[in-house]
């Protein structure tokens, strides 16, 4: 009996297919069983990508490696050590404050469910509230219960720390030896792909982080202008939070404008949340029509879809740290996808395998 050859490509195709997603679920699982390792030298690779070109312009000038290397690590030391002090001195009491306002206002709206024209019962606005609560303890990865956890998680924080910052040193002062290292360890057909695709990854992750950053504190400074137009108190603290939810893309900044917009309920009523809800829609259209085409967009070149899909999955399997990693690993997936294309398009022949 002869079998149709669309079923038989299906089925070629479906056990490839099978076994690729097989393999990615493996390697899934070793990631994530290993996230104490892999967290910190992910994030340690994107700090040394933003970093780097510091140290190579201190290199050019004949400074040491380990001189540039050494002044580049500390001067960001000491520029984050800054950032966060001046957020604990001055803000962190502050969001105390809006944990606070927040609270009442989720009181406020439980009140008004039950009333009219809703009229929902109490026990079907507290089941509510626990679904809620429970999908954002879900999205956040139970940060909480992890920091709950004692010594353990204590000494996992510390240990991450310190592998992250020997990682981004030792990457800042040997990057390019270490480079060599792996390229000679490719076999020689591949190895103008893998540098490529190598550039390529490291010019993703710089350019994401930096046009993430930039795009939340454009975020941060609107949202905080239109704060104050409208005499919301904390303005401060509800501007670093939507810059910090920029890291989370298209979420984090609607999260953070939907607390502002509650802080603004209990604060200054009803009328004054509607304001803040329509300035923060204004920003959000500022930043998806002409923040991001300006600035994100040239970094990943995703479409928005694309971005909302990387998200979700980020934030299931891995939480906030996995919604931000999630976009800037699925666009060096789709560089590399444009690596391929473009040179078979060209018309360049695929690298032999190397033979023993």
């Amino acid at each position: 009996m002869k079998v149709p050859f669309v079923l038989a490509a299906a089925a070629a195709w479906g056990w490839r297919v099978l076994v690729a997603a097989a393999a990615v679920a493996l390697m899934v699982v070793v990631l994530v069983k290993l996230y104490v390792v892999v967290v910190p030298v992910v994030l340690a690779l994107f700090l040394a990508a933003v970093l780097e070109p510091a140290a190579a312009r201190l290199r050019a000038r004949r400074w040491p490696s380990a001189l540039a290397a050494t002044t580049v690590f500390v001067g960001g030391l000491t520029v984050l050590s800054l950032l966060l002090w001046w957020i604990g001195a001055s803000v962190a009491g502050q969001l105390q404050d809006v944990g606070e306002q927040f609270e009442e206002g989720v009181e406020s709206a439980k009140d008004w469910a039950q009333g009219d024209p809703l009229n929902l019962s109490r026990e079907r606005v507290e089941k509510l509230e626990a679904d809620l609560r429970g999908t954002v303890r879900g999205a956040t990865g139970g940060v909480a219960e992890q920091a709950a956890g004692g010594a353990r998680a204590a000494g996992e924080v510390l240990g991450a720390l310190v592998l992250l910052l020997f990682t981004l040193f030792f990457v800042l002062k040997d990057g390019a030896r270490m480079a060599e290292w792996l390229k000679a360890r490719v076999p020689s057909g591949y190895r103008d792909d893998a540098v490529a695709l190598a550039n390529g990854a490291r010019r993703v992750m710089r350019q994401y982080l930096m046009a993430t950053a930039l795009t939340g504190l454009i975020d941060g400074v609107l949202i905080g202008l239109a704060l104050w137009v409208l005499g919301v108190p904390l303005v401060i603290p509800l501007a670093v939070l939507t810059f910090l939810g920029g890291f989370v893309p298209l979420v984090g900044a609607t999260v953070a404008g939907l607390v502002s917009a509650v802080v603004a309920l209990v604060a200054n009523g009803a009328g004054s949340a509607l304001l803040v809800v329509a300035a923060t829609i204004v920003v959000q259209q500022i930043e998806g029509n002409l923040l991001q085409p300006l600035i994100l967009e040239r970094a990943v070149r995703l479409h928005p879809l694309v971005t909302v899909w990387a998200v979700a999955a980020g934030l299931v399997v891995g939480g906030l740290l996995g919604a931000f990693l999630s976009v800037p690993l699925v666009a060096i997936a789709v560089a590399a996808g444009s690596h391929y294309r473009t040179r078979g398009e060209a018309g360049s022949p695929a690298p032999a395998p190397a033979t023993g």
